[in-house]
């Protein structure tokens, strides 16, 4: 995959394989991550027009501390992140494309 940097060339993503991270964030979180079909879906679609890709994975932060440890974990395996609040979001940002 690739991406515009902000000079306009193109950039290649090197993404990691998403079980590793979460494998690592359950031993951490446990019941906190749920790869339920459920979740993924109320957590993968906003307000906006276009389709809901569902994440891999739904986690649960309780403090700035915890969402810490969760971004250094996928930072380590390469497994983007995607932040949601409260779903009403109209770009489309919380598609799940690489995991």
């Amino acid at each position: 995959m690739a991406n515009e940097s902000q000079e306009g060339h193109q950039v290649a993503l090197d993404y990691g394989p998403v079980q590793t991270a979460i494998d690592e964030l359950t031993a951490t979180f446990g019941s906190r991550l749920t790869v339920s079909r459920e979740a993924r879906e109320r957590f993968g679609k906003d307000e906006s027009f276009h389709p809901s890709i569902p994440p891999d994975a739904v986690i649960t932060a309780r403090s700035t501390e915890e969402v810490s440890d969760i971004v250094q974990v996928c930072a380590r395996h390469r497994v983007p992140v995607i932040p949601y609040g409260t779903g009403t979001s109209l770009e489309g940002h919380v598609a799940a494309l690489h995991g």
